[in-house]
């Protein structure tokens, strides 16, 4: 993934560099980014067997949102059974998948209004992107 993800929408994802990211996740999730974290590796494991480790970006969105990318050319078949989701997608796309369930568990258990915009800022990013719709059926 290149610094900036160049996009036709309104929302700019850029990759943090390198010498900000040890910062990063305890700014976005304070006190909880290593929940967080791990969450989002084990909603991938649980989703896909496609899944085997990997490094992952961190994405600063301009609309103030944020999540993990997966830095991965691979396509991975994603099967959710809380929702019957079965199909194939980008690594990116994956990423959003299990970064929306990631926040969204931490928000219905911290019940606070920061984690709730955060879902919401990165929901309106999925809208934009370019598998939206894919995205948007694995979270529903």
């Amino acid at each position: 993934m290149s610094t900036e993800v160049a996009s036709t929408s309104s929302i700019v994802a850029t990759v943090v560099p390198g010498h900000l990211r040890a910062a990063t996740l305890p700014k976005k999730f304070p006190g909880i980014f290593l929940v967080f974290e791990s969450l989002v590796y084990r909603y991938l494991e649980v989703f896909t067997d496609d899944y085997k480790g990997g490094y992952w970006e961190f994405v600063d969105l301009s609309n103030g949102g944020f999540y993990m990318s997966l830095n991965s050319n691979a396509r991975f078949y994603l099967s959710i059974a809380s929702n019957g989701f079965e199909g194939e997608m980008t690594a990116d796309a994956a990423s959003l998948v299990v970064n929306m369930f990631a926040i969204g568990q931490l928000a219905n258990e911290h019940k606070t209004d920061y984690l709730i915009e955060l879902y919401h800022l990165l929901r309106e990013f999925v809208g934009e992107h370019p598998e939206a719709n894919r995205i948007l059926c694995a979270i529903d």
